[in-house]
């Protein structure tokens, strides 16, 4: 068996590895599907997400928040975990969008999950698009060092 990638990089118990990447595909679902009702079953209820457009708290700004950003499905991967705690987990996700023009566009999400008596739930999310190299600004926003933060 290979050792923990570094310092900062606490493996998360797989069960609770199962169950975090099943609510981040249920997030992309309920967005997707605007199923405004089932947020509750993703976020907590005093979540916080920012994102290029601005930040949003609870479900009902964040359900205004998506309404204003969100125009097409989306898809999220490559998630890589971080045990915070045993109630308290980071995820580094990229989202990618396919446009119905045909274009796409991506990023990355960086989630705080927390344990809550209904199970894992985002507590609070990061999201940036990826921005074009050149004029010095970085490819991507979000990095390891935000993820170890």
């Amino acid at each position: 068996m290979s050792p923990a990638p570094g310092a900062g990089w606490d493996r998360v118990p797989a069960a609770d590895a199962l169950e975090i990447g099943t609510v981040l595909s249920r997030c992309a679902r309920v967005v997707d599907a605007r199923a405004w009702p089932d947020l509750g079953r993703v976020f907590t209820g005093d979540a916080v997400v920012v994102s290029p457009g601005g930040a949003a708290r609870g479900h009902a700004e964040i359900a205004e928040r998506v309404l204003a950003e969100t125009r097409d499905p989306h898809l999220v991967t490559d998630t890589v975990l971080r045990r915070l705690g045993p109630d308290r987990v980071r995820a580094w996700s990229k989202w990618l969008v396919v446009c119905a023009d045909g274009s796409a566009l991506g990023g990355d999400q960086l989630d705080l999950f927390v344990r809550t008596p209904g199970g894992w739930r985002i507590a609070e999310r990061r999201i940036t698009a990826l921005e074009a190299p050149g004029a010095g600004a970085p490819a991507r926003p979000l990095g390891t060092a935000d993820f170890l933060a």
